[in-house]
C-alpha cells in the first residue's frame, strides 16, 4: 500500500506541473518541462521497468552548449587568438561542434576534450547503494545525495523492488510471494525508525535540556535524532541524487556500470547514456538538443577488472595457500564498535592494491592477516599476481578508481551511514569491499561474509550511561531485525541454492551495518578531512572517527605533528549537541 501511495503522490505532483512533451520509446518514457515551469528546460527519462528516473537541464535548445564550450577550449592548443577571437571565428564559420568533436576524437585521438564538457544528471527513485557506487566511482567533487537528516521522505522511503534483482525465469507467483516477504523488511525498517525516533526525541530533549521554543535548538534536536534513527533505514530504500562530471568521466562510469555484477546497474547505465546521447529521432520529437552527445564515447562494458578478478580468484584458490592462511569471518552478525586504523607504512601501495582485489572476492577476510600474507609473498609470486591485475589495462583501458593507493591509508571501520558521509571526499582514493561495480556475483557465501561484519550504534547511546536503557532497546531492535533477515536468507537459499544471485539482500542491510572504507590520501587531504569532519555540526560518530584518524596521522610522522587536534568530540556535551557550525 505504501508503494502505491507514493506512486500516486508522485504522479499527482507530476500532473500538477504541466509537462511540455511526452514520448514513449520502448521501455523508456521521455517527458520534458518548459523553462517557464522549471527555470531551465528539463529533460526527463523514466525506465518503465525499474521506475528509475534520470533528468538533465538544457541551457540552449538550439545549441549543444557543452560541446560548443569544449571545442572552443580545445582550439586553444592551435588557435593563436584570444577566447573571443576563437568563439567569434566559430560563429562566423558556422562551426558544427558535432563535426569538430568527431574530428578531434577520431582524427587526433584527443579524448581529453571530453573533460571540458560538464554534464549534470539528477536521479530519482534509485536505491541508496547506487548513489554510493556513483560517488565512489566519481573523480571530481561535484554532487549531492538526499540527506537522511533533512529529507522527511526517508520516514516513508520505498524499498527498491525485488524484481529488479531476480531472474525473469522465476514463476510470477513465486516472485510475487518473494516480493511480499522482501517488502516486509521495508515496512519493518520504517516501523523501527518511527518508534525509535519518538523514543529518542523525548530522551534527548530531557538529557540535553532542549528549549523547544528556540527554533535553533529544536532543529538541532531533530537532526541529532535523525542521525541516530537513520541506522534503521535500508541500503536499498529509495533515494535521489545530483551528479555532475565531465562527458569523458560519464563515458567511463557508464562503461563500468554496464559491466557491474548488478543487472540493475546495466539498465541505469543504458538509461543515462540515452539521456545524454539520444537518437536524432528522439531529439527531433522532443525538440531537445543534447549538450554533448558526441563526447559520450567509449561506453562499452568495461569488463577487464571483473575478468581479471576471475583469473585472480582461480590462481589464489589453486596455486596459493591464501584460503588456508587467512581467516574468513562468517557467522551471525553482532554489535561491534567503530574504529580507525592507519595501515602500517611497510605495506606498499602494491600490497594495498592486491589486498583490495582480494577483498572484493572474499570480503570476510581478516584485514591485517591478509595484508601480512600479501606483503610476505616471494617476488616471483608477486610478479604473477601483478600480471593478473594489470592484464589488458593500458592508458586507454585504465585501472579502476580504487587503484589510487598511496602509502597513507586510513581504514575506517564504521557503518553504512557514516560511509555515505566519508565517501564524499573524492580527492582521496577510496575502496569499499562491496561488489557493486567491480567483483563477482554475490553468492550465498559472499553474502554470509558480508553479514558477519555486524552492526553498530550511535555514540550518543553507547557512550553515555544515562542512555543505557535506550541503548539496550536500540541494540535489541537491530538484533531482532538481523535474525529475521537471516531467516529470510536461509529460506531463499533452501529454495534456490546457488541458482540465483543474492545481491538483492544488500538492499536489506540497514545503515547500521558495519563496513570498512579504505581512504588513500596525502598530507593535504589529511588536514582537510580531519578538520572538516570533526566539526560540531556533524554526526557524532563520524566526528569521533575523524578525531581518531587525526590522532593516528599526527603521530605517524613528526612532519605531520602540527595537524594534531586537541579537543576530542564529546557526545555528552550539551554545547556540542546544539552547535550546528
Amino acid at each position: 500500500m505504501l508503494e502505491v501511495f507514493m506512486a500516486q503522490t508522485q504522479s499527482a505532483k507530476e500532473a500538477a506541473l504541466a509537462t511540455e512533451c511526452e514520448y514513449v520509446s520502448g521501455s523508456f518514457r521521455w517527458f520534458t518541462y518548459a523553462p517557464d515551469v522549471t527555470g531551465l528546460r528539463l529533460i526527463c527519462l523514466e525506465d518503465l521497468e525499474t521506475g528509475t528516473v534520470v533528468t538533465t537541464t538544457v541551457a540552449n535548445p538550439e545549441q549543444r552548449t557543452a560541446a560548443h564550450k569544449a571545442w572552443a577550449g580545445a582550439r586553444q592548443s592551435r588557435a593563436a587568438g584570444m577566447p573571443w577571437d576563437i568563439l567569434s571565428e566559430m560563429g562566423q564559420k558556422g562551426v558544427d561542434p558535432d563535426q569538430k568533436i568527431e574530428e578531434t576524437f577520431r582524427g587526433y585521438g584527443h579524448a581529453s576534450v571530453g573533460d571540458m564538457a560538464r554534464l549534470a544528471v539528477d536521479m530519482g527513485k534509485v536505491p541508496m547503494h547506487l548513489c554510493l557506487a556513483l560517488f565512489n566511482e566519481g573523480t571530481l567533487n561535484s554532487g549531492q545525495e538526499k540527506s537522511t537528516r533533512y529529507q522527511p521522505r526517508f520516514g516513508k522511503a520505498v524499498l527498491h523492488q525485488l524484481h529488479n534483482y531476480l531472474p525473469s525465469t522465476i514463476p510470477a507467483a513465486e516472485l510475487e510471494a518473494l516480493e511480499t516477504e522482501y517488502q516486509a523488511f521495508g515496512a519493518l525498517s520504517l516501523s523501527l525508525f518511527a518508534r525509535q525516533r519518538a523514543s529518542l526525541q523525548q530522551a534527548f530533549a530531557e538529557y540535553y535540556q532542549a528549549d523547544l521554543t528556540d527554533p535553533a535548538q529544536k532543529s538541532a534536536l531533530t537532526s541529532r535524532v535523525l542521525d541516530c534513527v537513520r541506522y534503521f533505514l535500508l541500503f536499498g530504500q529509495w533515494s535521489g541524487m545530483s551528479f555532475e562530471t565531465s562527458a569523458r568521466d560519464w563515458s567511463r562510469i557508464i562503461g563500468e556500470l554496464k559491466a557491474s555484477p548488478l543487472a540493475y546497474y546495466h539498465r541505469v547505465a543504458a538509461q543515462i547514456e540515452k539521456l545524454l546521447s539520444p537518437t536524432p529521432e528522439e531529439e527531433k520529437i522532443l525538440s531537445y538538443k543534447a549538450e554533448a552527445p558526441g563526447l559520450v564515447r567509449h561506453t562499452r562494458p568495461q569488463t577487464i577488472v571483473n575478468m581479471n578478478l576471475q583469473a585472480l580468484h582461480q590462481y589464489l584458490s589453486e596455486k596459493t595457500d591464501l584460503l588456508q592462511a587467512v581467516t574468513i569471518r562468517r557467522g551471525a552478525p553482532a554489535c561491534v564498535a567503530q574504529r580507525v586504523r592507519l595501515l602500517d607504512a611497510h605495506y606498499t601501495p602494491g600490497d594495498r592494491l592486491l589486498a583490495e582485489y582480494i577483498l572484493l572476492l572474499w570480503p570476510g577476510m581478516e584485514r591485517v592477516p591478509l595484508l601480512d600474507w600479501v606483503h610476505r609473498q616471494e617476488d616471483d609470486t608477486k610478479r604473477v599476481l601483478s600480471a593478473l591485475i594489470f592484464a589488458d589495462h593500458s592508458n586507454y583501458s585504465e585501472l579502476p578508481a580504487f587503484a589510487r593507493t598511496t602509502s597513507m591509508t586510513l581504514s575506517i571501520e564504521s557503518f553504512l551511514g557514516e560511509l555515505r558521509d566519508f565517501n564524499r571526499h573524492r580527492a582521496w582514493g577510496r575502496f569499499i569491499p562491496f561488489p557493486l561495480v567491480f567483483g563477482e556475483r554475490i553468492s550465498q557465501d559472499t553474502m554470509e561474509q558480508l553479514l558477519a561484519r555486524g552492526f553498530g550504534l550511535p555514540l550518543y547511546l553507547s557512550e553515555i550511561p544515562a542512555f543505557a536503557s535506550y541503548k539496550a532497546a536500540f541494540e535489541q531492535d537491530l538484533t531482532e531485525y538481523y535474525q529475521k533477515l537471516q531467516a529470510f536468507f536461509a529460506s531463499v537459499v533452501a529454495r534456490y541454492g546457488d541458482t540465483i544471485d543474492y545481491v538483492f539482500l544488500l538492499n536489506l542491510l540497514p545503515l547500521a551495518h558495519q563496513v570498512d572504507l579504505w581512504m588513500h590520501g596525502d598530507p593535504k587531504q589529511a588536514l582537510y578531512l580531519t578538520k572538516q569532519r570533526v566539526r560540531p555540526g556533524g554526526h557524532i560518530n563520524y566526528r569521533a572517527l575523524a578525531y581518531q584518524a587525526n590522532q593516528l596521522l599526527a603521530a605517524s610522522d613528526p612532519y605531520l605533528a602540527a595537524i594534531q587536534l586537541t579537543e576530542q568530540p564529546d557526545p555528552a556535551s550539551r554545547a556540542e549537541f546544539f552547535d550546528r557550525s
